[in-house]
């Protein structure tokens, strides 16, 4: 080899997973979709309220309340989402938590309200599960999560 030269080293470059970014965004649009539900029942819980009487009252209020929790937990959801897209796993321990919630309250609700419990709800949000989880499950996205 010819003096001064150094031994050439090749450097390797791997990309990043794209899959992260992805279901965070799909995640971050799901959660959309309940601040558009959570808003539809503040403003139908206004709107029972204005017109009935005072056992209407009532009724709006826990229809106005039940629709503050959704807006707050899918807040939560897009807060989520946008971790899972930063690369972040604690994005994605915040989403599996809020579908463990979710299941937890469809059952809750159908135990109170005396009705069949939806397994096919419960079936679905299973799947959420494991389809938000997939960064941390296949090794060419997990290994650039934070």
């Amino acid at each position: 080899m010819a003096e001064g030269f150094a031994n050439p080293q090749v450097m390797m470059m791997e990309s990043k997973s794209s899959l992260p970014i992805v279901v965070g965004v799909m995640f971050c649009l799901a959660q959309g979709l309940g601040i558009l539900g959570g808003l539809a029942m503040v403003m139908g819980g206004a709107l029972i309220g204005g017109i009935g009487g005072e056992e209407a009252a009532a009724a709006a209020g826990v229809v106005a309340g039940i629709g503050v929790l959704i807006l707050i937990l899918s807040g939560v959801g897009v807060w989520a989402g946008v971790m899972i897209a930063q690369r972040k796993k604690l994005g994605v321990h915040v989403a599996w938590g809020l579908i463990g919630a979710g299941i937890a309250l469809s059952i809750l609700a159908s135990v109170l309200g005396e009705t069949s419990i939806d397994w096919g709800g419960i079936g679905c949000n299973g799947i959420c599960a494991l389809f938000v989880g997939l960064p941390l499950m296949i090794s060419s996205a997990s290994q650039h999560m934070e």
